[in-house]
């Protein structure tokens, strides 16, 4: 079988720093494709390339995450195996450099499935897992920036991305298939900018912001985290599959739904259980990228198929 990944860099990205999300996502394919190669997992192939993304900071994860109303840092992770429907899953992280190791962690470690907060942070010292400050420079200027224009919070994301669509962020995650037929998916966030300290979006939330099943495929959401938790997003996308939906189709169908129902930034990336991918949103731009083990060449584009775009 044909070893395949696909990446994401976000489907609320924002077009001044395009070209870095694509060198980005570029660089995070070729680092999983690495391990798809040499005949690693996909399970190592999708950590090696999210954790690529983390150390990048032009994306929301890692080092460069959105800020809290409080001007604070909570990063969300997620990382999940088909092959048993096995899972991990961080939030409300501070200074792990890497919450996508830690979740993996909690997934092979640990009898659970989410951690957050402090037991997580203390989880990740027993494993020695590195430490990093992910405030940027930018991070802040921009937090400076939107928090002088609210004097309050509006407590509701609708309004907040109605007059900072920015804030949407540019959040990552990755898929991937390896030559043994097995799946893998992960995610990490610093989650929506301006958002209530506390809150945890689809990302950590499996079967939303993520799902990798050998019986149908795998699946990373993007966007508003709240459409996506609300519609069980990317469960939803591996069940129509499974029931023998193309990736491309079952993805349209999903992406359609949170644009119909709850009028909702949404994405996802898809892969089948014939190796088949797609890469689906209804924002303007979603920067992706792809590799198989067929070809060593990584291929990247601005967006996807955009369904029923929202203004």
């Amino acid at each position: 079988m044909t070893g395949v990944i696909v990446v994401h860099g976000g489907a609320g990205f924002r077009q001044k720093y395009l070209n870095r999300g694509l060198t980005g996502v570029e660089s995070a394919v070729s680092a999983g494709s690495e391990i798809l190669m040499r005949n690693g997992s996909a399970l190592d192939a999708v950590e090696s390339a999210v954790s690529t993304m983390e150390d990048n900071p032009t994306f929301n994860a890692g080092l460069g995450s959105s800020l809290t109303w409080n001007g604070t840092v909570e990063m969300d992770a997620a990382i999940m195996d088909g092959r048993e429907l096995s899972a991990g899953a961080v939030a409300m992280i501070h200074e792990v450099k890497n919450p996508v190791r830690l979740a993996r962690i909690i997934m092979e470690k640990t009898d659970h499935v989410l951690i957050a907060g402090e037991t997580a942070e203390r989880l990740a010292e027993e494993f020695a897992l590195p430490k990093r400050n992910p405030v940027t420079t930018t991070r802040r200027e921009m937090y400076l920036k939107l928090k002088r224009k609210l004097r309050t919070h509006p407590t509701k994301n609708s309004l907040l991305l109605r007059y900072h669509p920015d804030l949407l962020g540019d959040t990552v995650g990755a898929i991937a298939l390896d030559e043994h037929g097995d799946f893998a998916a992960a995610a990490s966030t610093g989650g929506i900018s301006l958002k209530i300290p506390g809150r945890i979006g689809d990302t950590p939330q499996i079967g939303a912001g993520l799902y990798a099943d050998n019986r149908s495929g795998a699946v990373t959401a993007t966007g508003l985290g709240e459409i996506a938790v609300k519609l069980a997003l990317s469960r939803a996308v591996c069940s129509l599959m499974e029931s023998g939906l193309t990736a491309a189709r079952a993805s349209a169908v999903a992406v359609s739904l949170a644009t119909r129902l709850l009028r909702g930034h949404a994405g996802v990336i898809t892969i089948d259980r014939r190796g088949r991918i797609a890469a689906v949103h209804n924002t303007k731009l979603m920067p992706w990228a792809y590799s198989t083990t067929r070809s060593r060449l990584s291929k990247k584009f601005p967006r996807g198929k955009i369904i029923a775009p929202l203004d």
